[in-house]
């Protein structure tokens, strides 16, 4: 159990865009009550733009010699109600903070797979998804996004004249 909760603590969960990762935010021990319930239940809030897909996170879980932590699962358990959420195949660059071990990993691209959610186009107002990050030892990350959907702004840019 120890090594299931050092290597939870210290797993990525990465944003796109070289975020903070998701489990950065989440590196308090995992408490007695969370561990007798073999879950911990946290809550995101993002905005998106109606009828563009985004990339929400980056999911993998790495070594400190940076290889894959196999038996690692995830699950989309609630999809958004005015949209579509999805797991896809994905490589990229692992996205550690300064001082985690795992900082040199951040050098190599590594597998994963990437959450992604499109609102409906025309869609403005409250969404949320929810999906699971499940442990080789059956400890559960629920993670829900909250989701505020806007319309794409109006751009401010004045169209550039042509010279005379």
């Amino acid at each position: 159990m120890r090594r299931l909760l050092l290597v939870t603590a210290l797993a990525a969960l990465a944003l796109t865009s070289r975020p903070m990762p998701l489990l950065a935010q989440s590196q308090a021990p995992i408490t007695d009550e969370e561990s007798a319930a073999g879950m911990r239940k946290e809550e995101f809030v993002r905005y998106a733009f109606g009828g563009t897909e985004m990339k929400l996170a980056f999911l993998y879980v790495l070594e400190a010699d940076c290889s894959e932590i196999d038996g690692w699962e995830y699950e989309i358990v609630k999809q958004p109600e005015h949209g579509i959420a999805a797991l896809k195949q994905h490589t990229g660059f692992a996205s550690f903070p300064k001082g985690n071990p795992r900082t040199k990993c951040n050098e190599q691209k590594v597998d994963g797979q990437m959450l992604t959610y499109k609102p409906e186009a025309g869609y403005k107002g409250p969404d949320s998804l929810t999906f699971l990050s499940i442990s080789p030892g059956g400890f559960v990350f629920e993670r829900t996004f909250r989701l505020n959907v806007r319309q794409h702004p109006a751009t401010t840019k004045k169209p550039k004249q042509k010279d005379a």
